[in-house]
């Protein structure tokens, strides 16, 4: 519900800052003696034809430009690992599975949901070696999956066909849903002919049982069935992907981003030569998703996943170029009217809107091949783009070759400083016309946090908080508000406001840019930790957002009623300047009866806003609310000031809640508003925006209380607003 109290309800005129509408959501030493690095190849002559007989004299390396010195050299090849003397050995169980994974967007056309369903069928009817493992997911307003890896040709058509049909994404949740709880029986315990295993028998040795069907075999050492253990590990590994992508809740391409990101980081534990193929029509990537894009193929690399990238729009070399060229032709027509005319009359013209957006429109142009992502994706991972083209069965039998067989190097690079620095790879041949599929390069970590899954950001952040040592390098906001009281614990906001003012920029032509890394680590009573935060953002500002803009990280929990603390840092990559912060909060216990939120105030307000997310609790009326920590509000002409508050009816009482909302100051009250409120929406909250226009404020101190009756329960809140001239 919106509330307009209108000044002659109230003797005083609010403001809030005079900002823009916000935007979108120091590096430890650890010293190692001996850290090698494991690279993977994939050769083939200038015909596309594998090369499997390369002698190690013949590849060079070199990391961060120079050159190292190969410490092992092999053709991975099936179970085996040849040598480069021709000698054979036999792979451990679990270096010897391949793990690929299906993920498919939803695609609308036919013709695209035909073209994906044929490439995948082909892929998993291929020329396979004995343990390549598919399984497949779709994302779609979240990661489901349909199959988990098997290797069983029937499961894997139904689950491709299923992925391919254009059915909505509430129908394939409950698939999604059942084959999870199988995976969790099968996690918790394997039943075979009505007996529960463990992965162990009675002596203690492994069980070499076929759980699933001849189908399912893999052979191991000694050449028996897959081992429930084998088995039991698979499936967490899907579990984990599942988990970890359990908390996506975006849409369009971060959406996507996170549900890749979620598959590349279930997938870390599982040793060997792990690959994604990704089925889409493209991707656009705002510059507001070039870091997590980043962050996605660090982690690909540090995890050793391969992606290969499938553009299932067939035929498409000149209509990606298409709207780029259009865009493009534009800005250059705004940009020459605007630097070439001459004449004062025309100089002194109001500026068009195309000329005032050129600068976004090169950017856009620049963005619009929706292709050019998705190509970096595979590339810089070792894979290669597969599309273009309406036959794809030719680069899809490379895609087997290289999941069935690839080189496997290893060096020592040397590393005095894991500082989480990025390290280029480089891989050249003296053989000539060959081409090398390789990764890019990979960050500078410890085993230890390459093990616990730490992005290289997370390092120095994480670093700062465990050394307690607070600072207002960089000044920002943190706390925690609470929200809704819910059975056995509370929905509590976790919010991190960073003023754009306290980074450093570095600027471009029209804009600036900005790069900040946060974190936040919530503790309870006791020390131990209840969840951790973290979030690498980049973005492009003007002189004008970055003078007053501020960014906003939020993230929802539910906390069980007690103490906690609240441990932050935010780091300004510019200036290499890091602020920490110590808070401690109570989360207390849910009572009866009506309940009231904080009054929380509000930086921006956008009506009719579009892709809301149902779960945020910040939104009114199909409107975006975005709140702030800061209640030192600075006062301008003609702008309205705008609390926030959410009422949480008890359903067992009757009667309608009421509100009453009173404004004072100096302890003298100086209005009033009592009203009744609608009813509650479909997850029992009443939001409340209220909204007091800016007449005749003068400065001082106001404190708001919110008092709601329902029945005979009651609830307030309040809020002291300090209006600055």
């Amino acid at each position: 519900m919106r509330l307009i109290v209108p000044a002659a309800l109230i003797l005083i005129a609010v403001a809030p800052p005079a900002l823009p509408q916000p935007l979108p959501e120091s590096q430890p030493t650890v010293k190692a003696k001996v850290e090698e690095v494991l690279l993977d190849l994939v050769v083939r002559d200038k015909k596309g034809k594998p090369i499997t007989d390369l002698k190690p004299e013949e590849i060079a390396v070199t990391d961060n430009g120079v050159k190292q010195t190969i410490l092992s050299f092999r053709l991975v090849r099936g179970a085996e690992a040849v040598t480069s003397t021709g000698a054979s050995t036999p792979l451990d169980p679990l270096r010897q599975i391949r793990l690929v994974t299906l993920a498919f967007e939803p695609l609308a056309a036919p013709d695209q949901r035909r073209l994906a369903r044929a490439a995948a069928l082909d892929l998993v009817k291929g020329d396979q070696g004995v343990n390549v493992f598919y399984s497949v997911v779709v994302i779609d307003t979240k990661l489901m999956v349909l199959q988990h890896f098997t290797r069983d040709h029937a499961a894997l058509t139904k689950a491709i066909e299923r992925a391919t049909e254009g059915i909505g994404a509430p129908r394939l949740a409950s698939d999604s849903d059942a084959i999870t709880a199988d995976l969790r029986t099968l996690v918790n315990g394997l039943n075979v002919n009505g007996q529960l295993l463990k992965g162990l028998n009675s002596t203690g040795a492994v069980q070499n049982v076929n759980i699933l069907g001849a189908a399912e075999q893999v052979a191991d050492s000694g050449g028996n069935g897959v081992s429930p253990s084998i088995e039991t590990l698979q499936a967490q590994v899907m579990l984990d992907m599942l988990r970890m992508g359990a908390s996506v809740q975006s849409n369009g391409a971060r959406l996507s981003l996170s549900a890749l990101r979620a598959l590349v980081d279930g997938l870390r534990e599982m040793p060997g030569r792990k690959s994604i193929m990704y089925f889409s029509t493209g991707m656009y990537l705002g510059t507001e998703l070039d870091t997590p894009f980043r962050n996605l193929v660090a982690a690909a690399n540090r995890n050793n996943v391969t992606f290969y990238s499938v553009d299932v729009r067939g035929v498409m070399v000149s209509a990606q170029n298409t709207v780029a060229m259009t865009q493009l032709n534009g800005a250059v027509q705004a940009s020459n009217d605007t630097t070439s005319s001459s004449n004062a009359a025309v100089a002194n013209a109001a500026v068009t809107t195309s000329q005032v957006t050129a600068a976004d429109t090169y950017e856009a142009a620049g963005r619009a091949n929706v292709d050019l992502p998705i190509r970096d994706l595979a590339e810089s991972t070792g894979g290669f783009l597969i599309g273009d083209s309406n036959d794809l069965r030719v680069p899809l039998r490379h895609v087997n070759e290289e999941i069935s067989s690839y080189y496997e190097i290893s060096y020592n690079p040397n590393i005095q400083n894991f500082d989480g620095s990025f390290r280029k790879l480089g891989v050249a041949s003296s053989r000539k016309d060959l081409v090398i599929h390789a990764r890019t390069g990979y960050f500078a970590l410890p085993a230890a946090a390459v093990a616990a899954g730490l992005a290289p950001f997370e390092l120095p952040l994480l670093k700062t908080i465990s050394d307690g040592k607070l600072s207002d390098d960089v000044k920002y906001r943190a706390g925690a508000v609470m929200l809704q009281p819910k059975k056995g614990a509370t929905s509590v906001a976790i919010l991190l406001e960073v003023p754009l003012k306290e980074l450093q920029t570095t600027a471009t032509p029209t804009e600036m840019d900005i790069h900040c890394t946060l974190a936040a680590l919530i503790k309870d009573s006791g020390g131990a930790l209840v969840e951790k935060i973290t979030s690498d953002r980049s973005l492009r500002v003007t002189a004008a957002q970055h003078d007053g803009g501020k960014l906003l990280d939020k993230t929802i929990l539910n906390l069980a009623p007690g103490q906690y603390t609240l441990d932050s840092a935010v780091s300004d990559l510019a200036s290499m300047k890091t602020g920490a912060q110590h808070a401690e909060f109570i989360v207390p216990a849910a009572g009866t009866g009506v309940a009231i939120s904080p009054l929380i105030p509000v930086r921006w307000y956008t009506p009719e806003a579009k892709n809301l997310d149902p779960e945020d609790p910040f939104q009114v009326e199909d409107g975006s609310v975005t709140p702030t920590l800061d209640t030192a509000i600075k006062r301008v002409p003609d702008a309205p000031f705008r609390l926030f508050f959410t009422i949480y009816p008890d359903p067992s009482i009757s009667a309608k809640p009421i509100v009453k909302v009173e404004v004072t100051k100096d302890g003298t009250t100086l209005e009033t508003a009592p009203m009744e409120l609608p009813a509650a929406d479909a997850r029992g909250r009443i939001p409340y925006l209220m909204t007091i226009p800016a007449a005749a404020i003068r400065a001082g101190s106001y404190e708001f209380r919110a008092t709601v009756t329902q029945g005979s329960t009651s609830a307030a809140a309040s809020a002291t607003i300090r209006f600055d001239p």
